[in-house]
């Protein structure tokens, strides 16, 4: 009886689960390997054409482009920004002896609050060539810049790590806290020195939360669309086009290809799969040596 009731009892996540997790995924497959548009007759009757649209990706030009900006948006955005600066934040918020944390912690927060349309006009005005960076700029010599034209990627990956470092630096503060502190004490009684104390004592204990925070970050931020859509919609041409805003304009713009969309989408998830199991493996390894 027992066993039949944790059964029911999971009966509900379960199917909230094949509704709006399994269905998608498996409609999404299906869907790739149709013609499938979103006017037109292979609006109403679509043809099944197998691997089609994937092996068309494997020959659009535009597709590789979308995907190299993706991962130069990741790795400058998530793994390099957010990663490294959440965590020197984070270290930085438990010294006792530095003023102003509560002040820069409201900061960080207050920046992940902000709606990323808001945080997208906000920061399309801040680098136009008369929005404030500029004028932040201009005493250390920088002549005024429409930014977000000539320099669209790094503008978009500044803007990013400043609205998704929060989250890093709350899961490595809370990492922090939970070391205890005799290892500290004894490690300064040992005679090491606060590099030392940070390379054997604290880099260890905080791997599990690294490859937590790689994983989150690596899906978000590879997922991202309204902020960097908001700023720049891929542009101009294609230097800022992550693969988001190529599907997107592969779905909704002429000729409006659902399937070929839904192929590229595969494609990145698979990929995105790829990065997660190479952290796993990589972490694990770091874990024993």
């Amino acid at each position: 009886m027992g066993f039949k009731a944790g059964y029911l009892m999971l009966l509900p996540a379960l199917v909230l689960m094949g509704v709006f997790v399994l269905f998608p995924t498996v409609w999404g497959l299906y869907v790739s390997m149709t013609d499938t548009t979103l006017v037109g007759p292979s609006a109403i009757r679509p043809r099944f054409i197998w691997l089609g649209n994937y092996l068309r990706l494997l020959r659009d030009g535009r597709f590789y482009n979308s995907l190299n900006i993706s991962f130069a948006f990741t790795i400058g955005s998530a793994l390099i920004g957010q990663l490294i600066l959440g965590l020197v934040l984070a270290i930085m918020m438990r010294m006792k002896e530095l003023r102003g944390r509560s002040l820069a912690a409201l900061a960080v927060f207050v920046s992940w609050i902000v709606p990323e349309v808001v945080a997208g006009y906000m920061w399309g005005s801040f680098a136009s060539k008369r929005g404030l960076l500029n004028v932040l700029l201009s005493p250390l010599g920088v002549r005024p810049t429409n930014w977000l034209f000539y320099r669209p990627l790094e503008t978009i990956i500044v803007a990013n790590i400043w609205r998704g470092t929060a989250f890093s630096m709350i899961l490595f503060s809370a990492a922090l806290e939970s070391i205890p502190g005799f290892i500290y004490e004894a490690s300064e009684l040992d005679g090491a020195t606060p590099w030392q104390r940070f390379r054997y004592v604290t880099l260890p204990l905080l791997l599990p939360a690294i490859l937590t925070d790689l994983i989150l970050i690596t899906i978000w931020t590879f997922g991202v669309f309204t902020m960097p859509f908001v700023m720049t919609g891929g542009g101009p041409g294609t230097k800022s086009e992550l693969w988001t805003i190529y599907v997107y304009k592969q779905s909704f713009l002429p000729p409006y290809e659902l399937g070929y969309a839904a192929a590229a989408a595969n494609i990145m998830f698979v990929i995105t799969l790829s990065l997660i199991v190479t952290y796993v493996v990589v972490i694990n390894r770091l874990k024993r040596w």
